[in-house]
């Protein structure tokens, strides 16, 4: 928590040194929240980001890229994730690459006040499953985003979605169909233009393989906090750090949960 609170003093200083004037609001920046707005047209985007996670004393890592097809109405995304998890039984700590992800995500409203942004997803069975990093089998993804801009200092963001995986596998091979679903809201506040507070909250509820066509559900609830702030790299380039701590509610509060995230994204136009 001490390092989160020298962050947020380091970007409030270095967002103050930057001019309101001189450059638009941070948008489609933030943690675990989709914002629901796609790249403009040349503009790419590679983000990643890092959580560790106490009392599991595991981690994870992601690299996305967000490409626009065209024009801002169609864009193209891959997740990539790295896992460390803690073995169970003495066999020594695990890290691998999870399921990747295959987004499209379709621009179907922006205008100053609303936007809307409905993402597809296919989920290759990239991770081994033998080893608890994935499902074995290709699943499929939805995801709806929808950010409101309130004035010029607060704007609002909104998830939901759902995941399906047929005939997913646990580490022994066992079967069964999983269905989960997610919820999330932020509140963003514009310090300066480059320089903004959030707070999230996301839930997941997602079905596990617990034995053969058995389910168990497992759930978890976390509140953000954090911060980010942007940097012009030269004309075409905008690099967007921030970062927050992972807090527990729910039944995450009750295992004592919590964490830190870490945000790095870099943003230029390529053609």
């Amino acid at each position: 928590m001490r390092v989160l609170l020298y962050a947020i003093a380091l970007a409030l200083l270095g967002g103050f040194a930057v001019k309101a004037n001189a450059a638009e609001v941070v948008k489609d920046n933030s943690f675990l929240i989709e914002e629901a707005y796609n790249q403009e047209p040349g503009v790419v985007q590679f983000i990643q980001t890092y959580q560790y996670l106490d009392p599991a004393h595991e981690w994870g890592y992601s690299f996305t890229n967000e490409i626009p097809i065209t024009d801002e109405t169609h864009q193209f995304s891959y997740v990539i994730p790295v896992l460390k998890k803690s073995a169970v039984g003495g066999d020594g700590d695990k890290t691998q690459i999870g399921d990747v992800l295959l987004n499209y995500r379709y621009q179907l409203m922006n205008t100053e006040m609303i936007s809307m942004a409905p993402r597809f997803s296919i989920i290759l069975p990239t991770g081994d499953y033998k080893k608890g990093f994935g499902n074995g089998v290709a699943g499929f993804q939805f995801n709806h985003a929808v950010s409101i801009t309130l004035n010029d200092r607060w704007t609002n963001h909104w998830n939901a979605g759902f995941t399906y995986t047929p005939d997913a596998k646990n580490e022994l091979g066992e079967t069964a169909s999983l269905f989960g679903f997610n919820f999330g809201t932020s509140v963003v506040y514009n310090v300066t233009p480059k320089t903004n507070l959030l707070c999230e909250f996301v839930m997941n509820n997602n079905e596990v393989v617990a034995g053969q066509d058995t389910k168990a559900t497992e759930a978890t609830y976390y509140v953000v906090p954090g911060i980010r702030t942007a940097f012009q790299a030269g004309q075409e380039t905008e690099i967007v750090p921030g970062i927050g701590a992972l807090l527990g509610v729910g039944p995450s509060a009750a295992e004592h949960e919590r964490g830190v995230f870490l945000y790095l994204s870099v943003e230029s136009k390529l053609w």
